[in-house]
């Protein structure tokens, strides 16, 4: 069954057509009888009410479907830069991608940004060119910007079909089988063989691709060298190619249009891989102090019960808690443990997961994906396995908030609802966080940019039912040392009625140079016993605490810890202490250092007509902006430049107005540098 399974997902850039693909998907394998579209607000993927009003993915949602007698498990992300942690987490587990781009645009920048996490989670992917139809459609030159920013060997399938200058369909380059679609019913299609007209080019294009195949395949050169290959050798051997990531087979179509997507789903199919293929990657997520079992020794099925929790959703029906399960089954009414906590938790119902609907089962088995109702306080990046055979999967890192406001209910009645709803919204996203403001009193929420706090605010009142007020946006600002500290000594030594508190720490406090990095870097150079081992890690626990807020009152990045010396008394000394003691050596070294205040900026790449950019630059370098490459598209210039996330606030309306609406933005984060003084 596994062998005919395909987890993946699809990705782009916001507005590059993946829901839009999502819905024709649904539609050709039967699960909607109805074409939603995004702009009508209909799709079936975007269940949620803000995103049927915007327009525009928000959370990953995932449906079953088949094709060809394989079960599709199939999620949408989003596109929008705001919402990568859904992107993070739905690569994390799953087994192959389809990245769309726009014909038009090429490689936008969260194109860019989702391309990299899927290299880092060695995710195999399909490329969709979408919107062939399109004015200004470029299928060469997008296959270069692929090639030549993403670093990518794009092959080329399929051939555009073109008639009286209108995009009806594609060939395929191996089979010669051409799709021509007659009306905008994706099902209204009759293949045929090739075109006369284009019988030269795809045979030309044909044998560039199996040679470009061959060159990287042993088995298939072997054959093609000797005049014997066939084309289910040359499959076999792209598949190879695709599975391992040296390659990436790009077809084209219109999902709009209906154009292109059976091929797609037939190249899911042919190409990406089942969770059999990667099945050895998928146990390299286990931790390196115990034995990963070789997975062609004993069947999946047949090991002990081993998931992944990657997404938690609360409901009318309870908290639902999203699952890959890499070993085992997984039956209804099933005890497990949480690796992450060591709580044994009950599954007390398993559903299959259908956009905003779900579906009973009885079980669930390895290289599935599904969901759980009844695993208690389990959330992203939680382990879930057999209690007999406790293993813990690497969890998931997700990016620091950057920017946060202040909230207050309207009414008193609506506190305890607002700290239930914001209680249940930190649950399910990992990059929205809740804290109270220790000089005000406020509560303070923050999120990944303004459209995330926009629609934080929006479902605490359409989905939770509170009101609420709002100040205005501020980034979330960091600090560093601003230079080393070498040899700083504390003691902590307090006697009170009972048992005293006594610890001597001497620490090194040095910068990392890594901004981007909150974790606290800590080394234990003593020695001799001067300081026991569970002393020192609580020295340790006591700095990662005293980051938590620096001598400006921000958090506190970018640290190293050494500590290089210290003392005990037989009597007085505990873990407490010595944390105390870590935590006020951590601050004292900070306050003689000073620190460096740090501030978000985002690559903002900026599109306009030529007579626009001067202007467009203009407005960049008015906002701290450091502009670097310029480029041209289509026609259009693109400038690209690093911006203080500060200075953002309104730049989308400020650009429209200095270029009569002609130019446009987007905008991913690059991570944090010093702020000016002022």
């Amino acid at each position: 069954m596994r062998a005919q399974m395909r987890n993946l997902g699809v990705m782009a850039h916001v507005d590059a057509g993946k829901t839009t693909i999502s819905e024709r998907i649904l539609f050709l394998t039967g699960q909607i009888h109805r074409i939603g579209e995004v702009h009508d607000g209909q799709a079936e993927l975007d269940h949620l009410p803000e995103e049927q009003a915007r327009g525009i993915t928000i959370t990953a949602a995932a449906h079953t479907c088949e094709w060809d007698g394989h079960q599709l498990n199939l999620i949408d992300t989003p596109g929008h830069v705001d919402f990568t942690a859904e992107v993070e987490r739905s690569l994390r587990v799953l087994d192959g991608a389809i990245a769309v781009f726009d014909a038009v645009a090429g490689v936008e920048p969260q194109s860019e940004t989702v391309w990299r996490q899927a290299d880092r989670h060695g995710v195999p992917r399909l490329v969709f060119v979408n919107k062939m139809d399109r004015a200004g459609a470029d299928l060469d030159a997008c296959i270069a910007e692929i090639r030549d920013r993403l670093e990518a060997t794009p092959l080329l399938l399929q051939l555009p079909l073109v008639e009286d200058d209108v995009f009806v369909g594609v060939v395929d380059v191996l089979s010669g089988t051409c799709w021509r679609w007659h009306s905008d019913d994706p099902t209204d299609v009759v293949p045929s063989s090739t075109p006369p007209a284009l019988a030269a080019d795809v045979a030309r294009l044909r044998e560039q691709l199996v040679d470009r195949i061959a060159e990287r395949d042993e088995s298939l050169l072997e054959s093609w060298a000797g005049g014997v290959a066939g084309i289910d050798e040359i499959r076999a051997a792209l598949r190879r190619l695709t599975v391992s990531g040296e390659v990436v087979p790009v077809l084209c179509g219109s999902a709009l249009a209906g154009i292109g997507v059976q091929p797609l789903l037939d190249a899911v199919v042919a190409y990406l891989p089942s969770p059999d293929d990667v099945a050895a990657r998928s146990a390299d997520h286990s931790p390196t102090d115990q034995a990963t079992p070789d997975p062609g020794a004993v069947p999946l099925d047949a090991q002990p019960f081993a998931a992944l929790a990657f997404k938690v959703v609360h409901g009318q029906g309870g908290k639902l808690t999203w699952i890959r399960v890499y070993r085992g089954t997984l039956h209804k009414g099933d005890k497990v443990r949480n690796a992450s906590t060591g709580a044994n938790v009950r599954a007390s119902r398993i559903v299959r997961l259908m956009a905003g609907k779900t579906q009973d089962v009885g079980s669930v088995a390895a290289g599935d994906i599904a969901a759980v109702f009844g695993l208690g306080d389990s959330v992203t990046g939680h382990t879930l396995c057999d209690p007999a055979e406790v293993v813990e999967f690497e969890s998931m890192v997700f990016p620091e908030p950057v920017m946060t406001v202040a909230i207050e209910p309207v009414t008193s009645q609506d506190q305890e609802k607002l700290s239930v709803a914001l209680s249940r919204m930190a649950d399910e996203d990992p990059t929205f966080a809740v804290r109270t403001d220790d000089d005000t009193g406020q509560t303070l929420i923050a999120g990944m940019g303004e459209l995330h706090l926009q629609v934080t605010l929006s479902r605490l009142q359409d989905d939770h039912k509170v009101s609420v007020r709002s100040g205005q946006p501020e980034v979330a600002y960091r600090e560093t040392i601003a230079q080393p500290v070498f040899g700083l000594e504390h003691k902590l030594n307090k006697q009170t009625g009972g048992p005293g508190m006594f610890a001597r720490v001497v620490v090194d406090v040095e910068p990392t140079g890594s901004v981007d990095v909150g974790e606290l870097e800590f080394v234990n150079a003593t020695s001799g016993g001067v300081v026991p081992a569970e002393f020192a890690r609580a020295v340790a626990d006591g700095c990662r605490d005293a980051m938590s807020q620096g001598p400006r009152g921000f958090p506190l990045v970018g640290v190293k810890v050494t500590l290089t010396d210290g003392a005990i008394h037989s009597n007085d000394s505990s873990e407490r202490s010595f944390r105390i003691a870590g935590g006020q050596a951590l601050r004292l070294a900070a306050e003689r250092a000073g620190t460096t205040l740090l501030e978000p900026v985002m690559v903002v790449e900026a599109e306009a007509p030529e007579d626009h950019l001067g202007a467009v630059i203009g407005a960049i370098n008015a906002r701290r902006g450091e502009v670097g490459e310029l480029t041209e598209r289509n026609g259009a210039s693109i400038c690209r430049a690093i911006v203080p996330l500060a200075e953002l606030f309104g730049f989308t309306d400020a650009l429209r107005s200095v270029s009569q609406g002609r130019a446009s933005a987007t905008m991913t984060p690059a991570g944090y540098r010093p702020a000016p003084d002022s």
